[in-house]
């Protein structure tokens, strides 16, 4: 199996297994949608969301929920494949990286916050 083929897979098994919490936009409310479109919230190298600026105690809240239900799905998929919780989270933000929108906040492996271009986001060299 390729390496996209088993980001996929993994992206399929884990929504499967949390409802649709592995991938961004349909598991996450308006308040988080809003404010990854702004910029505040945004997808991290570790596989979960975080702070590009500063949240309200509310979004951050909201976030963490978000990243417990991520966090679950990632150790049951990781279970059922034999591999750690980490490497799927991983693999998963490697298979978030071109849904990630002009404006959009992301944070590599470097722990640097950028901003989404125009341009496409370089692969990381772990993907």
């Amino acid at each position: 199996m390729t390496k996209r083929n088993t980001i996929i897979a993994i992206l399929a098994a884990a929504t499967a297994l949390a409802g649709g919490v592995a991938t961004m936009a349909p598991a996450q409310n308006a308040q988080i949608s809003q404010a990854i479109a702004a910029g505040i919230v945004g997808e991290t190298a570790s596989g979960y969301l975080g702070f590009a600026q500063t949240p309200s105690a509310e979004l951050r809240a909201q976030v963490d929920a978000l990243n417990l239900s991520r966090r679950s799905a990632y150790a049951n998929l990781a279970q059922q494949r034999g591999v750690t919780r980490q490497q799927v989270a991983a693999e998963t933000f490697c298979a978030q990286i071109p849904r990630i929108d002009p404006g959009e906040a992301y944070q590599l492996s470097d722990g640097v916050w950028r901003v989404r271009g125009a341009a496409p986001i370089p692969t990381p060299a772990n993907c």
